[in-house]
Protein backbone atom coordinates (compact mmCIF):
# COMPACT_ATOMS: atom_id res chain seq x y z
CA UNK A 1 0.00 0.00 0.00
CA UNK A 2 2.84 2.36 0.83
CA UNK A 3 4.53 1.78 -2.55
CA UNK A 4 1.55 2.97 -4.68
CA UNK A 5 1.06 5.99 -2.42
CA UNK A 6 4.72 6.83 -2.64
CA UNK A 7 4.62 6.47 -6.43
CA UNK A 8 1.51 8.66 -6.65
CA UNK A 9 3.18 11.30 -4.50
CA UNK A 10 6.24 11.21 -6.76
CA UNK A 11 4.06 11.66 -9.86
CA UNK A 12 2.22 14.57 -8.24
CA UNK A 13 5.51 16.22 -7.32
CA UNK A 14 6.78 15.81 -10.89
CA UNK A 15 3.53 17.27 -12.21
CA UNK A 16 3.81 20.34 -9.96
CA UNK A 17 7.42 20.79 -11.04
CA UNK A 18 6.42 20.56 -14.69
CA UNK A 19 3.55 23.01 -14.12
CA UNK A 20 5.89 25.52 -12.49
CA UNK A 21 8.27 25.21 -15.43
CA UNK A 22 5.32 25.87 -17.74
CA UNK A 23 4.41 28.94 -15.71
CA UNK A 24 7.98 30.19 -16.01
CA UNK A 25 7.75 29.80 -19.78
CA UNK A 26 4.42 31.67 -19.80
CA UNK A 27 5.99 34.45 -17.74
CA UNK A 28 9.00 34.68 -20.06
CA UNK A 29 6.80 34.81 -23.16
CA UNK A 30 4.55 37.43 -21.55
CA UNK A 31 7.51 39.62 -20.60
CA UNK A 32 9.05 39.34 -24.08
CA UNK A 33 5.78 40.26 -25.79
CA UNK A 34 5.25 43.15 -23.37
CA UNK A 35 8.79 44.47 -23.95
CA UNK A 36 8.34 44.30 -27.73
CA UNK A 37 4.95 46.01 -27.45
CA UNK A 38 6.26 48.82 -25.27
CA UNK A 39 9.27 49.24 -27.60
CA UNK A 40 6.92 49.64 -30.58
CA UNK A 41 4.92 52.10 -28.52
CA UNK A 42 8.03 54.18 -27.80
CA UNK A 43 9.21 54.22 -31.42
CA UNK A 44 5.76 54.87 -32.88
CA UNK A 45 4.75 58.40 -33.78
CA UNK A 46 1.28 59.75 -33.16
CA UNK A 47 -0.28 60.80 -36.51
CA UNK A 48 -1.69 64.27 -37.01
CA UNK A 49 -5.46 64.57 -36.38
CA UNK A 50 -7.50 63.65 -39.44
CA UNK A 51 -4.69 61.66 -41.07
CA UNK A 52 -5.89 58.71 -43.17
CA UNK A 53 -4.17 55.53 -42.01
CA UNK A 54 -3.69 54.49 -45.65
CA UNK A 55 -1.31 57.44 -46.13
CA UNK A 56 1.00 56.05 -43.42
CA UNK A 57 1.26 52.50 -44.74
CA UNK A 58 3.89 50.98 -47.00
CA UNK A 59 1.89 48.77 -49.34
CA UNK A 60 2.93 45.20 -50.24
CA UNK A 61 0.17 43.98 -52.59
CA UNK A 62 2.12 40.83 -53.42
CA UNK A 63 1.52 39.62 -49.85
CA UNK A 64 -2.22 40.31 -49.58
CA UNK A 65 -3.16 36.74 -50.50
CA UNK A 66 -1.57 35.69 -47.19
CA UNK A 67 -3.51 35.70 -43.94
CA UNK A 68 -2.85 39.04 -42.19
CA UNK A 69 -0.74 40.08 -45.19
CA UNK A 70 -1.89 43.68 -44.81
CA UNK A 71 -0.14 43.94 -41.44
CA UNK A 72 3.18 43.87 -43.31
CA UNK A 73 2.25 47.39 -44.46
CA UNK A 74 2.63 48.87 -40.98
CA UNK A 75 5.29 51.55 -40.44
CA UNK A 76 6.37 53.41 -37.27
CA UNK A 77 4.09 56.26 -38.32
CA UNK A 78 1.18 53.89 -38.88
CA UNK A 79 1.79 52.18 -35.52
CA UNK A 80 1.07 55.53 -33.90
CA UNK A 81 -2.59 55.09 -34.80
CA UNK A 82 -2.68 51.97 -32.60
CA UNK A 83 -1.09 53.43 -29.47
CA UNK A 84 -4.11 52.87 -27.21
CA UNK A 85 -4.78 49.19 -28.08
CA UNK A 86 -1.03 48.49 -28.23
CA UNK A 87 -0.53 49.87 -24.71
CA UNK A 88 -3.46 47.84 -23.36
CA UNK A 89 -2.26 44.70 -25.16
CA UNK A 90 1.30 44.99 -23.79
CA UNK A 91 0.25 45.85 -20.25
CA UNK A 92 -2.31 43.02 -20.15
CA UNK A 93 0.29 40.48 -21.26
CA UNK A 94 2.77 41.68 -18.62
CA UNK A 95 0.37 41.83 -15.68
CA UNK A 96 -1.52 38.67 -16.68
CA UNK A 97 1.58 36.50 -17.03
CA UNK A 98 3.19 37.97 -13.89
CA UNK A 99 0.01 37.65 -11.82
CA UNK A 100 -0.49 34.04 -12.91
CA UNK A 101 3.09 33.14 -11.96
CA UNK A 102 2.89 34.80 -8.52
CA UNK A 103 -0.49 33.28 -7.66
CA UNK A 104 0.54 29.78 -8.68
CA UNK A 105 3.73 30.00 -6.62
CA UNK A 106 1.46 30.69 -3.66
CA UNK A 107 -0.60 27.62 -4.51
CA UNK A 108 -3.58 29.64 -5.76
CA UNK A 109 -4.07 27.89 -9.08
CA UNK A 110 -7.71 29.01 -9.43
CA UNK A 111 -6.77 32.66 -8.96
CA UNK A 112 -3.98 32.18 -11.51
CA UNK A 113 -6.52 30.93 -14.02
CA UNK A 114 -8.67 33.99 -13.35
CA UNK A 115 -5.65 36.22 -14.03
CA UNK A 116 -5.05 34.47 -17.36
CA UNK A 117 -8.74 34.63 -18.31
CA UNK A 118 -8.86 38.36 -17.49
CA UNK A 119 -5.72 38.88 -19.55
CA UNK A 120 -7.30 37.16 -22.56
CA UNK A 121 -10.49 39.24 -22.31
CA UNK A 122 -8.43 42.45 -22.32
CA UNK A 123 -6.26 41.16 -25.20
CA UNK A 124 -9.32 40.38 -27.31
CA UNK A 125 -10.80 43.80 -26.55
CA UNK A 126 -7.56 45.49 -27.66
CA UNK A 127 -7.43 43.38 -30.83
CA UNK A 128 -11.02 44.38 -31.61
CA UNK A 129 -10.18 48.07 -31.17
CA UNK A 130 -7.10 47.71 -33.40
CA UNK A 131 -9.12 45.88 -36.05
CA UNK A 132 -11.67 48.69 -36.02
CA UNK A 133 -8.88 51.21 -36.65
CA UNK A 134 -7.48 49.08 -39.48
CA UNK A 135 -10.82 48.09 -41.03
CA UNK A 136 -11.01 50.98 -43.57
CA UNK A 137 -7.92 49.49 -45.23
CA UNK A 138 -9.57 46.08 -45.60
CA UNK A 139 -13.14 47.18 -46.25
CA UNK A 140 -15.01 49.73 -48.38
CA UNK A 141 -17.91 50.00 -45.93
CA UNK A 142 -17.58 53.76 -45.40
CA UNK A 143 -17.49 54.31 -49.16
CA UNK A 144 -20.52 52.07 -49.63
CA UNK A 145 -22.47 54.11 -47.06
CA UNK A 146 -21.52 57.31 -48.89
CA UNK A 147 -22.87 55.81 -52.13
CA UNK A 148 -26.07 54.66 -50.43
CA UNK A 149 -26.78 58.24 -49.34
CA UNK A 150 -26.85 59.41 -52.96
CA UNK A 151 -27.82 56.31 -54.92
CA UNK A 152 -30.97 56.33 -57.05
CA UNK A 153 -32.42 53.47 -59.10
CA UNK A 154 -30.60 53.23 -62.41
CA UNK A 155 -27.24 54.46 -61.06
CA UNK A 156 -24.21 52.27 -61.76
CA UNK A 157 -21.13 51.36 -59.71
CA UNK A 158 -17.92 50.56 -61.56
CA UNK A 159 -14.74 49.15 -60.03
CA UNK A 160 -11.34 49.74 -61.56
CA UNK A 161 -9.76 46.29 -61.46
CA UNK A 162 -11.05 43.04 -60.01
CA UNK A 163 -14.51 42.85 -58.48
CA UNK A 164 -13.15 41.12 -55.37
CA UNK A 165 -10.99 44.16 -54.56
CA UNK A 166 -14.17 46.14 -53.84
CA UNK A 167 -16.64 43.35 -53.09
CA UNK A 168 -17.70 45.02 -49.83
CA UNK A 169 -19.38 47.72 -51.93
CA UNK A 170 -21.77 45.06 -53.20
CA UNK A 171 -22.18 43.62 -49.70
CA UNK A 172 -23.07 46.91 -47.98
CA UNK A 173 -25.09 48.47 -50.81
CA UNK A 174 -26.74 45.39 -52.34
CA UNK A 175 -26.05 46.94 -55.76
CA UNK A 176 -24.38 44.90 -58.56
CA UNK A 177 -20.91 46.07 -59.58
CA UNK A 178 -19.30 46.50 -62.98
CA UNK A 179 -15.59 45.86 -63.46
CA UNK A 180 -13.42 48.06 -65.68
CA UNK A 181 -10.83 45.52 -66.84
CA UNK A 182 -10.39 42.58 -69.15
CA UNK A 183 -12.62 39.64 -68.12
CA UNK A 184 -11.08 37.72 -65.21
CA UNK A 185 -11.23 37.11 -61.50
CA UNK A 186 -14.13 35.64 -59.51
CA UNK A 187 -16.85 36.92 -61.86
CA UNK A 188 -15.40 35.56 -65.09
CA UNK A 189 -16.90 32.07 -64.92
CA UNK A 190 -20.45 33.30 -64.35
CA UNK A 191 -20.25 35.61 -67.37
CA UNK A 192 -19.84 32.60 -69.67
CA UNK A 193 -23.43 31.45 -69.14
CA UNK A 194 -26.11 32.47 -71.67
CA UNK A 195 -28.11 35.47 -70.51
CA UNK A 196 -25.50 36.56 -67.95
CA UNK A 197 -25.50 40.35 -67.49
CA UNK A 198 -22.54 42.31 -68.80
CA UNK A 199 -20.28 43.18 -65.90
CA UNK A 200 -16.93 43.81 -67.60
CA UNK A 201 -16.58 47.23 -69.15
CA UNK A 202 -14.10 48.30 -71.81
CA UNK A 203 -12.56 51.77 -71.94
CA UNK A 204 -14.99 52.71 -74.74
CA UNK A 205 -18.10 51.39 -72.97
CA UNK A 206 -17.04 53.06 -69.72
CA UNK A 207 -16.59 56.46 -71.41
CA UNK A 208 -20.02 56.09 -72.99
CA UNK A 209 -21.52 55.20 -69.60
CA UNK A 210 -19.71 58.09 -67.89
CA UNK A 211 -20.99 60.62 -70.40
CA UNK A 212 -24.53 59.24 -70.27
CA UNK A 213 -27.47 60.67 -68.31
CA UNK A 214 -27.39 58.15 -65.47
CA UNK A 215 -25.14 58.63 -62.49
CA UNK A 216 -21.99 56.49 -62.29
CA UNK A 217 -19.88 55.85 -59.18
CA UNK A 218 -16.29 54.77 -59.82
CA UNK A 219 -14.21 52.94 -57.17
CA UNK A 220 -10.47 53.56 -57.52
CA UNK A 221 -7.26 53.29 -55.50
CA UNK A 222 -5.46 56.27 -57.02
CA UNK A 223 -6.09 60.00 -57.06
CA UNK A 224 -5.89 60.35 -60.85
CA UNK A 225 -6.97 57.09 -62.48
CA UNK A 226 -6.16 56.86 -66.17
CA UNK A 227 -9.76 55.85 -66.89
CA UNK A 228 -10.87 59.41 -66.04
CA UNK A 229 -8.33 61.29 -68.12
CA UNK A 230 -10.14 63.92 -70.14
CA UNK A 231 -13.43 63.29 -68.31
CA UNK A 232 -15.19 65.51 -65.79
CA UNK A 233 -15.30 63.84 -62.37
CA UNK A 234 -16.18 64.64 -58.78
CA UNK A 235 -14.85 63.06 -55.58
CA UNK A 236 -17.74 61.69 -53.53
CA UNK A 237 -15.84 59.97 -50.70
CA UNK A 238 -12.31 59.01 -49.72
CA UNK A 239 -11.22 56.54 -47.03
CA UNK A 240 -8.60 53.87 -46.46
CA UNK A 241 -6.62 54.65 -49.61
CA UNK A 242 -9.73 54.22 -51.78
CA UNK A 243 -11.77 56.90 -53.57
CA UNK A 244 -15.26 57.10 -55.02
CA UNK A 245 -15.56 59.33 -58.08
CA UNK A 246 -18.78 60.26 -59.86
CA UNK A 247 -19.73 61.82 -63.15
CA UNK A 248 -22.14 64.08 -61.28
CA UNK A 249 -21.52 66.37 -58.28
CA UNK A 250 -22.71 65.51 -54.80
CA UNK A 251 -26.47 65.78 -54.57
Amino acid sequence: MEAPLKKAGSIWADFKKFAMQGNMIDLAVGVIIAVVGFALLIFSKAPAPGTDLADLLRKHPQDYALSFGHFLDLTPQAMGAFRVPLFGFSLAFLLGALGNWILRRRGQAGAGNVALATMMVILLACVRIAFGIFSPILSSKDLALAIREQYKPGDQIVVIGLYENASTLNFYTGIPLHSLRTPGGNMWYGTQFPGAPRVFETEASFVEMWKGPQRVFLWAEEDEPSALQGLTSYVIARRGGKIIFSNQPTA
